[in-house]
């Protein structure tokens, strides 16, 4: 009798925490490269990543904790890290996808900002008189 009893009052217990797996997201973590989005001068709190297989995933980061990986070198990151999320870094996201399909990153870990050098501008033709 008392094993019965002891097991009704773990029931509440046990449907809460089965209901809490239940509405929580589909956790996950990719990596990949920020890239352009079809609409990025409009979604201010959303960013694109690419990975290397070409897939590209569409991401909330509003709320997201973003830190530098500890491999980058102090020298090359940013004071504030946020200024490091920009179209060309390399990113690890943690995220938790909903319902709706849409990822919500908690964390944005930055492996490797964009290369800040100006792009080699191809060679100019000569001509010979």
């Amino acid at each position: 009798m008392d094993c019965i009893r002891r097991r009704l009052r773990l029931l509440p217990l046990t449907l809460l925490l089965l209901s809490a797996v239940v509405y929580a997201g589909t956790p996950g973590s990719f990596r990949g490269k920020i890239g352009e989005g079809p609409r990025a001068a409009t979604e201010k709190n959303w960013i694109y990543v690419q990975a290397r297989n070409g897939m590209v995933r569409r991401v909330e980061i509003s709320h997201a904790h973003v830190e530098y990986e500890e491999d980058v070198p102090a020298a090359k990151r940013s004071r504030n890290p946020q200024d490091a999320v920009k179209v060309g870094a390399e990113v690890r996201i943690t995220a938790e996808q909903g319902s709706d399909g849409e990822w919500k990153a908690t964390i944005v870990e930055i492996l490797s900002e964009p290369d800040d050098a100006p792009a080699a501008t191809p060679p100019t033709k000569t001509v010979q008189n």
